[in-house]
C-alpha cells in the first residue's frame, strides 16, 4: 500500500449520508426497526414490510447507523441485506450512510462507520436532553479522516470481511456450546419432581454469595475514564455473550479509587436488572467495575455456573418480579438477594462445574480470539 496515495477527507465528502429515495407505488416495502440491528453483526435483514410512512430510506448495502442514545454508544451498525426490490424504509433514528462513486467503497463504508474514530466523535457530538441525545447529519461535517483510494479500500474492506467471518464462526460455535452447558444443568441440577432430593435444599441469592451494585462514576470526564479496567455496561452483555473478556469502556486509576467496593473479581456473575435489557446474565473472566443497571454475586467458584444458569433459565421470573412498569422495569439489590433457587447436594455441583470447566474454557479462548478480531476491526 503507498500511503501517499492516502487523502484527508471531510466524511461527507467520502460517504453520502441521507441519500435521496425514492419508494413509489401502494405496495409493501422492507421495514428495519431499530431492534433489528445486533451490536456486533453485520448484516442486518427487513423484519417486516409496510407501507411507506416517515422514516429513513435506504437500498441494497446501504450502512443504517443509529443517532440516539443509548443505540448510539451500544453500537448499533448494519449493513442492510435482503431488501424487496433492493430499497427499504426504516426507523426515523438512522443515519443512511452509502459510498460514493469513484470515491468509496461500499463494505468499506460500513467498517469505516463500526471504526471506535467515527463513533466517539459521533457520541461527543450527540445534542438534546439527557437520554434522548441524537447526533444530526450536519456534526459530520466537522470530522476529518486520512482516508485510503478505491483499490485499497476494495482490499482492506475483503480482509476485514473474511475476519468478521470468523468473528461469526467463533459465535455460533459458542452456541452450540452453551446449548451443550444447558443441557447438562437441566439433567443434573434442576429435581425431577416436586419433592426435592434427598441433600437438595431451597436457598436464597444472599446465601450463596455476596451481592454489588454498580455505580457510574460522578463525572464522565477524562478524569475517570481510561485504559485500566473493565466498565462493564448492559451493551458489553450483546457484544461477548456469556463470558465478558473486555468491555467497551474502561476506568482510569482514578475512576477505580472512587469505586474500589464496587469491584468485582474475575469468575462472578453479572446481571442486567434495569431497563429493557433486563435479565441478561454473564460471567466476568477479568476483574471490571459495572454500571448501576447491573447487579453481581459474588460467590464460590463451584456456585458460578450453577447460579448463571439458574437465572438465564429463570429470564421471565426476573420480568416478573420486577418494579417500574414496562417503560423501566427494575429489581433492586434487596429484591435480588430474595431470590430463591433449587440447590442441589455439593457432589452435584462439583460434578456439575467439572462438567462446565472445559466448555468455559473453549468460550472464553473463542471470545479472546473475537476481543482480538474487534481490535483488528477498529470496534474497540
Amino acid at each position: 500500500m503507498n500511503d501517499k496515495e492516502w487523502k484527508t477527507y471531510k466524511f461527507p465528502d467520502f460517504v453520502l449520508i441521507n441519500p435521496t429515495i425514492s419508494l413509489k407505488g401502494d405496495g409493501d416495502f422492507s421495514f428495519i426497526e431499530m431492534k433489528d440491528l445486533s451490536e456486533g453483526k453485520r448484516f442486518v435483514e427487513p423484519s417486516a414490510e409496510r407501507k411507506v410512512t416517515g422514516g429513513a430510506r435506504f437500498q441494497e448495502d446501504d450502512t443504517l447507523f443509529a443517532r440516539i442514545s443509548p443505540c448510539l454508544e451500544n453500537g448499533k451498525i448494519g449493513q442492510a441485506k435482503k431488501l424487496k426490490n433492493g430499497v427499504g424504509f426504516g426507523s426515523t433514528e438512522f443515519l443512511v450512510f452509502r459510498d460514493k462513486l469513484n470515491i468509496s467503497n461500499k463494505d468499506y463504508v460500513y467498517y469505516l462507520a463500526c471504526w471506535q474514530e467515527v463513533r466517539k466523535f459521533a457520541e461527543q457530538n450527540m445534542i438534546g436532553t439527557s437520554g434522548r441525545q441524537r447526533v444530526n447529519k450536519e456534526a459530520f461535517e466537522n470530522l476529518e479522516l486520512l482516508l485510503p483510494p478505491l483499490k485499497t479500500q476494495t482490499k482492506i474492506a475483503s480482509i476485514l470481511s473474511s475476519l468478521d467471518e470468523k468473528i461469526e464462526l467463533n459465535r455460533q460455535t459458542n452456541q452450540t456450546l452453551e446449548a451443550i452447558a444447558q443441557t447438562l444443568f437441566k439433567e443434573m441440577c434442576l429435581p425431577k419432581s416436586e419433592e426435592l432430593p434427598e441433600g437438595w435444599r431451597v436457598g436464597k441469592i444472599s446465601e450463596i454469595g455476596r451481592v454489588v451494585t454498580g455505580k457510574t462514576p460522578s463525572s464522565n470526564t477524562p478524569l475517570h475514564f481510561g485504559d485500566i479496567m473493565p466498565f462493564v455496561t448492559p451493551t458489553d452483555f450483546k457484544n461477548y455473550g456469556k463470558i465478558i473478556t473486555s468491555s467497551y469502556r474502561r476506568l482510569s486509576n482514578e475512576g477505580i479509587n472512587g469505586l474500589k467496593n464496587k469491584v468485582i473479581p474475575e469468575n462472578s456473575v453479572i446481571v442486567t436488572c434495569i431497563g429493557s435489557d433486563m435479565g441478561k446474565v454473564s460471567i466476568n473472566s477479568v476483574d471490571c467495575i459495572t454500571n448501576q443497571q447491573i447487579n453481581s454475586i459474588v460467590a464460590d467458584k463451584n456456585l458460578i455456573d450453577f447460579l448463571y444458569y439458574n437465572l438465564l433459565n429463570n429470564y421471565e421470573l426476573l420480568r416478573n418480579m420486577a418494579t417500574g412498569g414496562s417503560t423501566m422495569p427494575m429489581i433492586n439489590k434487596t429484591q435480588f438477594e430474595e431470590i430463591k433457587l433449587i440447590i442441589p447436594e455439593k457432589s452435584i455441583l462439583d460434578n456439575f462445574q467439572a462438567l462446565i470447566n472445559p466448555i468455559n474454557e473453549n468460550l472464553k479462548n473463542n471470545e479472546q480470539q473475537n476481543q482480538t478480531l474487534r481490535v483488528c476491526l477498529g470496534f474497540e
